[in-house]
């Protein structure tokens, strides 16, 4: 097994593209890793560079054509890139025990600016799971609107953004608690529809306000994407203290099913409803070469099966995890440990995983990384080694 994922890697490596450069860098002339380190995980430089719009300064005009129109302001060329992910992947207790998962995602994506105070983001699927897949990300951000403190996002983004941006996450493993949905309902802290208003309330202090329709990004029925009128309420607030960041995150929602239920005496309708309270700490730590996120929720759900007879259910769970620069950041080598932990009262919800991954800069857009995880309530192993790429 461990030849095969051996030499399978190496030939995924000798067959990517190493030398191309994602679409700012191009742009702007400068390498991967003055916003990553490594990819596709933010640096600080990064973060900065995505909340300005993708522009190095407020004044900044590069790539950028007015036409001697004050209204307009075009980019010259259109910035767009591809990811691709692609693993081999074994699996411990299961018939099937290796896969090429090659590639296990690709995405075109596309970002930039429309004016100097606004900026928009969106990427489609072109292959996840064997399958083109929607656009997912899909959003368009109003910087200080009519003079306000606060950059105003609108459209397709994840919940959990303000503080864990979960694509730009190293290892293959998600952060479990964010993503996982309770029942028959969609409710989670992942992709949603709605406005984020991020408060400008300085550098040590963060505060995100989010109403989203609560049911995920699936499709349209009957021309609406929301098929319960109310609506989720969310609230992030983080606080810096020194290299420590703590805050956490308050969730309100409600979710209403119809059925029609028929019998010997005609039929009825009913409607059932689900309300879903979250709320949990959330801590960042960097000092040096070593970083530390924590996340922990407690949830509650009225009705998770909209049958009017399923008991109430509590759920709670969350992930540590810790990354380390060997060589210092910049480096070439990045290792990430993390752990997973869901606990609830809906049988099949419960999970828990340990997880290591060491990701290889062969290039600074070209991550070559092994990965090993370690399901504890199935008692067996997974493990994955491939790469990612953007060009």
């Amino acid at each position: 097994m461990l030849k095969t994922l051996a030499v399978s890697a190496l030939a995924l490596a000798l067959a990517a593209p190493a030398d191309a450069i994602p679409a700012f860098a191009r742009r702007y002339n400068l390498t991967c890793m003055t916003c990553h380190d490594p990819v596709p995980k933010l640096t600080g430089f990064g973060e900065s560079f995505l909340a300005r719009g993708y522009r190095l300064s407020d004044e900044d005009t590069t790539g950028v054509a007015t036409l001697g129109d004050p209204l307009l302001w075009l980019q010259q060329t259109l910035p767009v890139a591809v990811r691709m992910d692609a693993y081999v992947r074994a699996y411990g207790g299961r018939t099937i025990g290796t896969d090429f998962a090659t590639p296990l995602i690709a995405k075109f994506l596309s970002g930039g600016s429309i004016s100097p105070s606004v900026s928009y983001y969106f990427y489609l699927l072109l292959a996840e799971d064997g399958v083109t897949g929607p656009i997912e990300d899909a959003w368009v951000a109003f910087r200080r609107p009519l003079g306000l403190p606060a950059t105003v996002t609108v459209g397709q983004f994840q919940i959990a953004d303000p503080v864990w941006k979960r694509e730009l996450r190293l290892p293959i493993e998600d952060y479990q608690i964010l993503s996982q949905q309770i029942g028959d309902g969609a409710a989670n802290v992942s992709y949603d529809r709605g406005v984020t208003v991020d408060f400008d309330l300085g550098e040590r202090t963060s505060l995100a306000a989010e109403i989203v329709n609560g049911n995920g990004i699936g499709e349209a029925v009957d021309g609406v994407f929301d098929g319960d009128a109310p609506k989720t309420g969310i609230v992030w607030a983080m606080q810096r203290i020194g290299p420590l960041r703590v805050g956490g995150m308050g969730y309100y929602g409600a979710q209403r099913v119809t059925r029609t239920i028929s019998s010997s005496t005609g039929t009825v309708t009913v409607v059932q409803r689900n309300r879903t309270w979250m709320v949990g700490p959330a801590v960042q730590f960097g000092r040096g070469d070593f970083e530390l996120n924590a996340q922990y929720l407690w949830r509650y759900d009225s009705d998770p099966t909209f049958d009017g007879v399923t008991p109430k259910a509590r759920t709670n769970g969350g992930f540590a995890e810790a990354v380390w620069w060997p060589q210092g950041h910049g480096g070439r080598l990045v290792v990430t440990g993390l752990y997973n932990r869901v606990s609830s009262d809906v049988p099949g919800t419960q999970y828990e995983t340990g997880t290591v991954n060491a990701s290889w800069l062969a290039r600074r857009n070209l991550r070559i990384a092994a990965e090993g995880t370690w399901d504890f309530l199935a008692d067996h192993p997974r493990a994955a080694l491939g790469l990612m790429t953007a060009f």
